[in-house]
């Protein structure tokens, strides 16, 4: 199954057209550097360090919207018979994909650049924080396109896209005041990145083993969906 720059190119364009007129998705992709340009600017000296804003909605963002962008513009395609109509013509199911994924995923660090003023990083902080930000949201975009490939029409996207972005967004932000919840969070590649983001270590290599361990569960299940169920419906 051969690959067409031309193509990706033609579906890439497609996607910034579709997108600009999708405003539940286009306002996703500002939802939460907004939320954190507000709550550091009004927060973040009480607090004394921003970087506790930045961990937790500078990972919502990497996390949570891959996720739900990538399974709603999908369902959508289907539920419109545009993504059929895309199969019928020249254009193979590896290259939706990638042109889909890759979109979302320039999308979420695009608007990711939002944050890096408001956590007063230096240079290499902010290298740190782009590649966190970019691993999380290759994860993200996995998901999001195993959950797109299953689901039938944007309800159903949404109702499996949702729960799974809670936890694996929000359960980071939860084990910063509970110790329990945090030995269970650890395991996600969530609350690895946020660790990472709020300290800016250099992470360890039980944190490297959860996210490939993630990364590979994520994978195998897309290859699983994406054999039993056809892209367009």
């Amino acid at each position: 199954m051969s690959i067409h720059a031309r193509v990706l190119q033609a579906l890439f364009s497609k996607q910034i057209k579709d997108t600009a007129h999708n405003m539940q998705v286009l306002i996703l992709f500002f939802t939460f550097p907004v939320i954190a340009m507000v709550m550091t600017q009004s927060m973040g000296k009480q607090m004394g360090n921003s970087a506790f804003f930045i961990s937790i909605f500078g990972v919502m963002h990497g996390i949570f919207t891959p996720i739900v962008a990538t399974s709603s513009m999908m369902a959508e395609e289907k539920e419109k018979n545009t993504l059929r109509m895309l199969l019928m013509s020249n254009v193979n199911p590896i290259e939706y994909l990638i042109s889909t994924g890759g979109f979302v995923f320039l999308c979420t660090m695009v608007t990711g650049v939002l944050f890096l003023p408001l956590g007063g990083y230096s240079v290499a902080e902010m290298v740190k924080f782009m590649a966190a930000l970019g691993i999380g949201s290759i994860l993200s975009v996995v998901l999001g396109m195993a959950i797109g490939a299953y689901a039938k029409n944007m309800t159903s996207a949404n109702g499996l896209a949702l729960p799974f972005g809670m936890i694996f967004a929000f359960l980071p932000m939860l084990a910063k005041f509970n110790d329990k919840i945090g030995q269970i969070a650890k395991f996600t590649y969530g609350h690895q990145i946020s660790s990472f983001v709020e300290k800016m270590e250099v992470i360890s290599w039980e944190g490297v083993l959860v996210i490939v361990v993630n990364f590979a569960i994520m994978l195998v299940g897309f290859v699983i969906v994406f054999r039993r169920n056809r892209l367009d419906g």
